[in-house]
């Protein structure tokens, strides 16, 4: 991970630059060792071979299989190498999507059960409907998606006042794009990230809502919307 190409220059020495190359790699490892099971993994390193099995591991659960033969078939495809398994699970996981769309929670599963050597986890009715929930958000229109989750989070209602209060500032119309882009980025910063991290509501966290609700003040302050984020592939 990272580019430790030593090139000639005044300052440390060849074998200093090494060691330190050593130290840095070490680190990235000691951290990816503490966040290889995490829910939703800050450090991964990514190889060929992880990203084979990431893909290989998909295929299978689009074609059916989600079973222990499918598992075991992602095992032989890491032969020796069951930390790339691992590593393949915890690309899927990062960003949260394993608890959120259930494709990647299939996919996450299939690759643990390999390196487990066991059947995959089933996914449970109650995930099944959880994840309805996040696609069905993500496939509502803006102000419908705003409706749904204020109606769970009734501070929401804060945020939308503040983008009521900047649209009627003397002069907004004539604010460029970057003013209403620096102005909406204040209010998410400042308003919007406390009231989702406060909220009681599972719903309020998840990807699909936060581009909801942003997307939601670009269209208050006049600005091109943006294209919602997707799970990994």
């Amino acid at each position: 991970m990272g580019d430790y190409r030593l090139r000639y220059r005044k300052g440390p020495g060849l074998v200093s630059r090494v060691l330190g190359a050593v130290g840095v790699g070490a680190l990235v490892t000691s951290l990816e060792d503490q966040e290889l099971d995490a829910p939703d993994p800050k450090v991964v390193t990514w190889t060929a071979r992880s990203a084979a099995l990431r893909t290989l591991a998909g295929e299978l659960v689009d074609a059916g299989r989600y079973d222990r033969e499918a598992a075991a078939e992602l095992a032989a495809a890491a032969g020796r190498h069951p930390r790339e398994l691992q590593r393949a699970a915890a690309a899927v996981r990062q960003g949260g999507w394993a608890g959120e769309d259930e494709r990647c929670a299939r996919v996450d599963r299939l690759l643990l059960a390999a390196v487990g050597g066991r059947a995959p986890e089933p996914v449970g009715d109650d995930e099944l409907v959880w994840f309805h929930q996040v696609r069905d958000l993500a496939a509502l229109a803006t102000t419908d998606g705003f409706a749904v989750l204020a109606a769970d989070e009734p501070a929401l209602a804060a945020y939308e006042g503040d983008l009521v209060r900047l649209v009627a500032v003397a002069g907004f119309d004539e604010w460029d794009e970057v003013q209403r882009r620096e102005a909406l980025d204040g209010i998410l910063s400042v308003r919007l990230v406390g009231i989702v991290d406060r909220s009681p509501s599972r719903r309020v966290h998840t990807r699909a809502a936060w581009h909801v609700l942003s997307e939601f003040g670009r269209a208050h302050l006049g600005l091109p919307a943006h294209d919602p984020p997707g799970p990994p592939s």
